[in-house]
């Protein structure tokens, strides 16, 4: 490409940025509607593309030391434009940000480390938006509602936002209030599966975005609701109350609406604080959190599966503190059963009987082309950690490699994913694999893993036979 037509290509790219800015503008209110979600995502995408265009043309009279050095700052401006769009307007553009900011080491390392502050530190909403939701819900003004209330926000999500404050009888506890028009938002960005394909493209290219898509379109809605996510809260306080490691934090149904969600305060590290820690204590912090995932999985049937790090704290005396309970899966006991039968027929490397369950669990038909042998092999991936009798450390290359072997699996499982089915709770179960996993790589923790699985895939087996 010759000079003056790159000049003249930069130029047009800037001039329909600035246009499309002047139309659009910058409110301070989110941004709801599906065509204005794509306008903004389409000023980002003329952003990199002019940084790009830029980039060709100023390299061209770089040296190759300088060259090396431009490259990476402007692959960290770009992050941070993707990161300072996605926390502005929130929804399922946001969300899609907090996942990729911790599954995989293949979303480039500029964006993966810039993506870690939509985690609780996105930037916040105006505060008169949020009181007037806030009021709105409760009937009263703030002042009424709380002896105290602190303006400035703890943390800032993909749906709301959390403030500290006093109730008049003296507790302290910490509100989470929705954005205003949030809702209209998110149906606009699922509307909008090309841009969350687009966007996901962007920061993780490996990655075949379709399910990713499909589990947040099936599920997101779902935590649009607080009345609901509170009596998940409540759920899951009452399975762990009086836990020597798992707090959850309690709910105040008196200062609780659809909109708003009243918790009590507990004092806590974020998960980025723990991490120059010894690895004896983030050890233990991967036990906890593999014991409450499997825990509340396999003897209560239920599972919290927004595993990301900015829903836990974690106490100077070992606890960890859950937190975000707007997305929960309940089992159905036929499948609960079988998937821990399957798991068992793995251990115990019975693969007829393994190929029997991924058949009845409607992963594949009977009359599918691939032998137990093979599915044994290929779920073996995923079951690593328990495979064997001894300790394994999660790794980031081990969380990788499954990850992979979900999207794009090669060698002589390649096409697997395009012989198999995807059955509908299982599409929530990828979120350990999303999530879980790569929390317990950072942790780098290391744990005998199989056996902590056999007290919840026969231990309790036998206390549910000898009890009925």
């Amino acid at each position: 490409m010759s000079l003056n037509l790159v000049l003249i290509v930069v130029g047009t790219v800037l001039l329909t940025g600035l246009i499309t800015l002047l139309l659009l503008g910058r409110g301070a209110s989110l941004t709801r509607g599906r065509y204005g979600r794509l306008a903004r995502m389409g000023r980002l995408g003329t952003r990199l593309w002019t940084s790009w265009l830029g980039a060709k043309l100023r390299r061209l009279f770089m040296s190759k030391h300088k060259r090396a050095a431009y490259d990476e700052a402007r692959r960290q401006r770009d992050a941070e434009a993707v990161v300072k769009t996605m926390g502005q307007m929130k929804g399922a553009i946001m969300k899609v940000g907090q996942m990729l900011s911790f599954v995989s080491e293949s979303v480039p390392a500029e964006y993966r480390s810039a993506l870690e502050s939509l985690q609780a530190s996105a930037p916040p909403m105006d505060f008169a938006l949020i009181r007037d939701v806030a009021e709105r819900e409760l009937g009263m003004p703030l002042e009424r509602a709380f002896a105290q209330f602190d303006e400035q926000p703890l943390a800032s999500a993909s749906i709301g936002q959390v403030h500290r404050a006093v109730l008049p009888t003296g507790e302290q506890v910490v509100v989470k209030i929705q954005y205003p028009g949030v809702a209209e938002a998110i149906g606009a960005d699922l509307q909008n599966a090309g841009m969350l394909y687009r966007m996901i493209a962007l920061l993780y290219p490996a990655l075949d975005p379709k399910p990713l898509v499909a589990e947040m379109q099936s599920r997101i809605g779902e935590e649009l609701d607080y009345a609901k996510e509170a009596k998940n809260q409540q759920h899951f306080a009452k399975l762990y109350a009086g836990h020597p490691s798992i707090i959850v934090p309690r709910v105040f149904e008196s200062h609780s609406s659809a909109r708003v969600l009243t918790s009590e305060y507990v004092e806590g590290r974020r998960f980025a604080d723990i991490l120059d820690g010894d690895q004896t204590t983030r050890d233990h912090y991967g036990e906890v959190l593999w014991r409450f995932v499997f825990g509340s999985i396999f003897e209560h049937g239920a599972f919290n599966g927004d595993p990301h790090p900015g829903n836990y704290l974690f106490t100077d005396d070992g606890k960890i503190v859950f937190l975000d309970f707007g997305c929960v899966k309940y089992f159905p006991e036929e499948m609960l059963a079988n998937w821990k039968a399957l798991i068992r027929a793995h251990m115990e490397r019975r693969t007829d009987d393994f190929r029997a369950l991924v058949v009845t669990l409607g992963f594949i038909k009977q009359d599918s082309p691939l032998t137990g042998e093979l599915l044994h092999e290929y779920f073996g991936y995923f079951y690593r950690p328990i495979v064997e009798d001894s300790e394994f450390t999660f790794t980031r290359d081990y969380t990788n490699l499954s990850m992979d072997m979900v999207f794009k699996p090669q060698g002589e499982f390649e096409g697997m994913q395009k012989k198999m089915n995807m059955p509908a709770d299982f599409m929530f179960v990828n979120r350990i694999q999303w999530g879980v996993y790569s929390l317990l790589a950072e942790l780098g923790a290391t744990q005998n893993w199989r056996s902590i699985h056999t007290e919840y895939l026969y231990q309790h087996a036998e206390r549910q036979r000898a009890a009925s």
